[in-house]
């Protein structure tokens, strides 16, 4: 078995434990059966690698970095991320109260043009925001 898919009983049950998962959670997330994670994790058997790499790749793919053996022993973190989905919302409230409290032009001018401008940068700010949430909503419902 690769370094890549090396998977260890007390990775497995740590990372459940980062994401707050029930082993029936991750079953159904990776398609291993309950009973083959269980022993799995109490270390009564190992299972295929084909096995490893589906428990891997679903708790992978819901945020867990798994960090190697490199004098301190093997574990698991969860990915860092730049925002969680708490901040970006507040960030997008924010950012919708700033875009209807911004005046509508009503003659000509470069203080009315650069009021445009402001409220185009927000809105594209506002998309990219609202996308960014969506992308990790999906990651964690997968």
């Amino acid at each position: 078995m690769s370094d890549e898919i090396t998977l260890l009983p007390t990775q497995s049950r740590a990372a459940r434990g980062l994401l707050d998962w029930s082993r029936g959670e991750l079953a159904k997330r990776s398609g291993v059966s309950i009973a083959a994670l269980a022993d799995f994790e109490a270390g009564k058997r190992q299972p295929y690698d084909r096995t490893l790499v589906d428990i891997r790749r679903s708790l992978e793919a819901a945020g867990v970095e798994f960090i190697a053996e490199n004098g301190g022993g093997p574990g698991v973190r969860l990915k860092k991320t730049a925002k969680g989905i708490e901040e970006i919302t507040l960030e997008i409230d924010a950012l919708e109260d700033k875009i209807s409290s911004m005046p509508a032009p009503t003659k000509p001018s470069p203080e009315a043009g650069m009021n445009i401008m402001r409220k185009a940068v927000a809105k594209n700010d506002l998309a990219k925001l609202k996308t960014r949430r969506k992308r990790i909503n999906n990651v964690r419902s997968k």
